[in-house]
This record gives C-alpha cells, structure tokens and sequence, in this order.
C-alpha cells in the first residue's frame, strides 16, 4: 500500500485526535487550530484527489487486523476525494469568513468548545465520505449530530436556544429510523460492510425472499436521512437553526451536515441496493414527488419570508429538492447532476450566509428588507458577494449554479415524455422564484435607504480573503463545469 492511500484514515483521525488536544488550548489559539486542521484537511484531500485521478480507479483501506467481512473498511475515489476536497475547503472558509463574529457573539468560556465541535464536525463529515461500513456512518452520524446542534447553541440566546433543541429532536428522530434501517438490513444479510449488504440483497431478490422487509429497509433509511438532511416535508427544524446560529455555523449547517447526509444516501441507493432495487421498492418515485414538493414550496417560503437569514434559510429547503431530484431519477447522469449540484450550492450558500451576516451588520443589526435598504453600499464587498452568490442560486451564465441546472435539466429529458414535461416544468418555476427572492434582495441592498446609517463597514482581511475565494470558486464552477463534471461521472461509475 502507498502512502498516499493512508489519507482517507488520516482525513478522519487527524480532526478527531486534535479536537481533544484543542479542548485543552486557550480559546485564541482552539480559533486557531480551527482554521489549521481544515486548511490541512484541504491539502490532503487534494492530493487524494490528484492520486486518485492518476491511478483511474478507487481502493479499499482496511481498518485493523481483521479484514472483510469481519473488519472494517474505508473507500476513497475520485468522488469521495472530491467531495471531502469541498467539505475541507468550505469548513475553513466558513470558520474564516466568521471568525471576527464567533469571537463578538461566543462568549471566551465557550469558543474553545465551539472549536472542538468545528474538528468534531470535520471528522464526521469525512467520515460519511469515505466509510464502507454502515453502522461506522451511523456512528459518525451522531457525532455530527451533537457537534451541529453544539454549533446552534453556542451562541447561547433565545431563539438559538429554541432552534438548537428543534433541530436535536428531528435529527435523534431521523437518526433512530436510519438505525432501525441499517438494523434491517443487518438481520436480513448479516452484514455491515455495503458491498456484502448489496451481494446479498441480490441473492434474496432472486430468490423472491423477505421482498417487504427489505422494502421496509429502503423506506426506514429514506426517511432517516431524509430528516436529517431537511428535504421536504421533514424540514420544519432548518429554518430556526441556521437563522439563530452564528455565519460560520449556518455555512458549515447549510452547505455541509445535509450534503453528508445526501452523500451517505447516494452511497446507499448505488452501493448498497442497486439501482434496480432502488426502482423495485417504489422509493425512487416517492422521492420523486417530495423532492418536487420541496423545490416548489420551499422556493414559495423563501418568496414569502420578510428576513434574510430565513429567507436564504428557506431557499435551502428548494435547492435540497434540485439534489434529491437527481438522486430520484435513478440514472447514473441523475445522480452525477446531483452531486455537482451538491458542490454549487454548498459554495453558494455559505457565501450567501457569510455576506448576510455582514449586509445584517451593516444595517444596524436589522435582517427586515426594509432595513437592508443600501446596505450593498455601506458594505461593498459583502454586498459584491451577495450578489454573486444569489446568481448562481438563481442559475445566471458562467456561476456554478447555472450549470449544476443545466445538467440536472439534462438528466431529467431522459425520464418518460410525461415525466421530463412535468419535471422541466418544476425546474422553470423554481427558478422564476429563485429570481424573484434573490434578485428582489440583491436590488433592495443597492436601494436607497429611507434614513441615514453609520459609516460604512469596514472587512477585516479575513472576512475579506474568505469571501473573495468564495465568489472565485463559484465563477471557477461555473468555467470549468465540463472537467469537473467529468470527474464527477468517473467517480459515480466507480461508487458502485
């Protein structure tokens, strides 16, 4: 084994060891290993990436002694080396962008716990990537979730207090139905590493055996993730927690907890069932309707929200059902779309709640439309940023949303006539909404104000360089979509 084909394990470890050694730092220098870890994770995973390019292939990484189906295993490719690239590189920007507001809204006691839930957060979220075990995922998947609702509450006011408590009652329910899911599945095959799952569900569908249990299986695993990673209906916990967080917790909310979820779902439906047995149960059609529904009304939410961190909030609600709606097409190019979709957004929105969180600032502290009046000009670059962010949510030319919506509009034209008519439709509506709540917002912060303000925000060099590398990457997506889509399409034929 080469010693690259070390840095899936070290991608993991490496946050969860530190995050013990940061508990016993000074909260200035936990800020600062919280920047450190995710920097290096994004190095790493960069070179995993570039290696698993240059080998054309994945590779499994066995984890103790005992090899499968006893032990337990990583999987890394060019799809988990992507993904794991993004979550690196958009936690340190996130943490970056808001570091100047996690030092004024958390108090000194608690940042250096805040920090140790950030390298938690990480280590989950590379967890879910490139773990080969179920049970492993679920594990990691209440780690993630204490370090979220920890993100929520560690600004310690009301409304966060109430948007962390909702947020920990949907996601403990969401990850006891995935248990129960997984505990299925473990009583039908006896096996816990997905490959083995899958060989075996096989067998039991020639066979024509236990067709209800396993179907059960699907439906409790779907829903699961599907809470936790908000799609509509079960997103009623979003709104409040990613309003009331600090910016650097609604990023890493936002662009990164529910896209793990998402990631783990995908692995799930080509890795674990098949995509054939993915269509067999009918799941694949009931995920069809939610995710029109979650596209339709959580873009009608965000139309009808009067502040902006709700409304972007909402907005996160739609895009969730563009990425599940790639996963329910059933097709390689579906679910291809979806993951490129999935990197769009996540840049997208982070940027959207850190620029946010300035325009708020610049406004007296006041998130109403109304009082955003000028703030595009009393905060320039936020507003700059704004700007680039809601036009590649909306899917303007040259940004990555335009073509994440391209392809996904692609992926839907091969579904039946009715089908593609019906999603195509979708798709239009949603963005005509997309337009009419972003670009109303980007016009309103150019607006004149009705009365006079302070001087204008000043960016301190952090804020500034996180979001400046935002809108790059963004307009990068955007450029270079056919590339990336094709590592993207190489790594979802190597996923099963």
């Amino acid at each position: 084994m080469k010693f690259w084909q070390n840095l899936p394990f070290l991608l993991i470890w490496t946050p969860m060891l530190l995050s013990g050694v940061t508990a016993a730092l000074k909260p200035r220098w936990a800020l600062r290993m919280a920047l450190f870890v995710p920097l290096a994770g994004t190095l790493g995973s960069a070179a995993l990436l570039l290696e698993c390019l240059r080998a054309g292939g994945s590779f499994l990484y066995p984890l103790g002694e005992f090899g499968a189906p006893m032990g337990n295993e990583l999987r890394a490719g060019p799809a988990e080396a992507l993904l794991a690239l993004t979550f690196c590189a958009i936690l340190f920007l996130s943490v970056l962008g808001g570091y100047q507001r996690i030092v004024a809204q958390i108090e000194e006691r608690r940042r250096g716990l805040y920090c140790v839930m950030v390298l938690l957060l990480q280590a989950g979220l590379m967890a879910q990537v490139f773990t080969n075990d179920v049970f492993t995922a679920y594990v990691f998947i209440e780690i993630m979730t204490i370090a979220a609702g920890a993100l929520v509450l560690a600004r310690n006011r009301g409304r966060a207090l109430f948007g962390a408590t909702r947020y920990m009652i949907m996601n403990l329910l969401g990850s006891g139905l995935f248990l129960l899911g997984i505990a299925v599945l473990y009583c039908l095959t006896g096996e816990l590493l997905m490959e083995d799952i899958h060989d075996k569900l096989v067998s039991l569908r020639t066979a024509g055996s236990y067709a209800r249990p396993i179907t059960l299986s699907v439906a409790l695993v779907t829903v699961g993730l599907a809470v936790k990673s908000a799609l509509y209906p079960f997103h009623t916990w979003l709104p409040d927690a990613y309003a009331s967080a600090t910016p650097s917790s609604s990023a890493m909310l936002s662009s990164l907890v529910s896209k793990a979820y998402i990631f783990l779902y995908i692995k799930f439906v080509l890795r674990v069932w098949g995509l054939g047995l993915f269509r067999e149960t009918h799941m694949q059609a009931v995920l069809l309707v939610f995710s029109f529904l979650g596209i339709l009304l959580g873009s009608i939410d965000a139309v009808l929200e009067k502040r902006l961190r709700r409304m972007i909030a909402y907005s996160s609600v739609a895009q969730i059902g563009y990425i599940y709606l790639g996963v329910a097409l059933g097709t390689r190019v579906g679910v291809a779309a979806a993951l490129f979709h999935t990197i769009a957004h996540a840049l997208a929105k982070a940027l959207l709640f850190i620029s946010g969180d300035r325009l708020i600032g610049a406004s007296d502290g006041e998130s109403g439309f109304h009082e955003l009046r000028g703030a595009g000009y009393r905060a320039p670059l936020s507003g700059a940023a704004f700007t680039v962010g809601a036009c590649s949510i909306v899917g303007i030319p040259l940004l990555g949303g335009f073509a994440s919506k391209l392809y996904l509009t692609r992926a839907c034209l091969a579904m039946s006539a009715a089908n593609a008519a019906v999603a195509v439709i979708v798709l239009a509506v949603s963005t005509a909404l997309n337009a009419t709540y972003f670009l109303t917002t980007v016009i309103t912060i150019y607006q004149k104000p009705e009365r006079e303000y302070g001087a204008r925000l000043s960016h301190p060099p952090l804020s500034t360089a996180a979001l400046a590398a935002f809108a790059l990457l963004i307009l990068a997506l955007g450029v270079i979509a056919r590339p990336a889509m094709d590592v993207i399409a190489r790594g979802v034929d190597l996923l099963i």
